[in-house]
Parts: structure tokens; sequence; C-alpha cells
């Protein structure tokens, strides 16, 4: 396996603490200005795939209390 699918997969495996994590790590590098154009690229490249897991997870989160909030419907209050 390739480093760029390696770290594609570890990016699709990752909790979303972790994503958050070094999502936020990713935005304070850029913003230091201390990297190169190329680096700066190449992170902004990482933070969307970060960006786009993060959101994954939300949804799937969002679903689930959707659900038991229906299943609280069903309840029967006796």
């Amino acid at each position: 396996m390739s480093r760029k699918e390696q770290a594609q997969t570890d990016v699709e495996t990752m909790a979303y603490e972790a994503a958050v994590a070094e999502l936020e790590s990713i935005v304070q590098e850029i913003e230091t200005g201390e990297i190169g154009l190329e680096a700066s690229i190449k992170l902004y490249e990482r933070g969307t795939k970060l960006l786009k897991r993060c959101r994954a997870i939300l949804g799937v989160a969002e679903q689930r209390l959707e659900e038991l909030d229906k299943s609280l419907l069903d309840v029967d209050p006796e």
C-alpha cells in the first residue's frame, strides 16, 4: 500500500475527536505562515479530507439521534 493510500485509509477510519484535533493542528500550522506553498497545499488537502470525515461522522450521529427521538414517540405512556 502506498503512503498516499495509507494516509487516505487513516482518515477513513479516524475517530471524530482525532480528526478534529488533527484539523485544528493543520489550521494552526498553515496560519503561522512558516511553511512553504507546496506544504501548505498538501496540508490543506489533508484538511479537506478530515473535514469530510468529520461531517460524515456527524451526519451518522444526527441520524441516530433522530431515530432515537422517533422511538420515544412510539413509547406507550402507560
